[in-house]
């Protein structure tokens, strides 16, 4: 019964999913689609959880690994192609509740994005995307090599940003920003 609704929800996610897609192309201005665009690549992550939950045995506890390798492949490919070759996946197997799981998802969704808008101007460049287990926390960390986080800079005043700090805050964890040289390395340290 339990993965019947999975399904049906997984279903209903791709659909919204699918027209947030239309919606972002046949967006008038690009602050419009920026936005439409952003939203789509946060329901697949979520998408993703449901997924997963519908192939695997367990429904309690996820992978963390194969789902944000599932996500990882997700985002590529909605990206543009040369950013999909730059991105270096190193994903240690951790299992974690489901619930996790998908904010997990979506603050890695969110530093995705936030390196695409912000790293390299637009364009693309070499993203790292680790997990790590420490003992009973976690550490994701997304390490760029653009042009860091300069004291004038937008980034991290926006919702994204908002909605990162939420969620993080939501598993306990904490995030810490250092200077990649040159660069950008954000580390996210949560309980499993």
């Amino acid at each position: 019964m339990l993965k019947e609704v999975n399904h049906r929800v997984q279903n209903s996610l791709q659909l919204v999913s699918a027209f947030l897609r239309l919606q972002a192309r046949s967006a008038n201005d690009s602050q419009s689609k920026l936005h439409l665009d952003e939203a789509q690549k946060r329901l697949t992550a979520v998408a993703l959880v449901h997924r997963r939950l519908y192939q695997d045995e367990s429904i309690e506890v996820i992978d963390l690994s194969r789902y944000l390798e599932d996500l990882c492949h997700e985002m590529k490919s909605s990206m543009d192609a040369d950013w999909a070759e730059h991105i270096e996946v190193n994903l240690a197997p951790i299992l974690v509740a489901t619930e996790r799981a998908v904010n997990i998802g979506l603050i890695l969704t969110e530093l995705i994005i936030n390196a695409n808008k912000y790293a390299y101007g637009g364009k693309p460049g070499p993203l790292a995307i680790d997990l790590e287990q420490h003992r009973t926390s976690l550490r994701l960390i997304v390490s760029d090599r653009g042009i860091g986080k300069s004291a004038g800079s937008s980034a991290g005043h926006g919702f994204g940003s908002r909605m990162l700090s939420a969620i993080v805050d939501r598993l306990g964890g904490h995030v810490d920003e250092e200077d990649n040289r040159p660069g950008l390395r954000t580390i996210v340290t949560a309980p499993i």
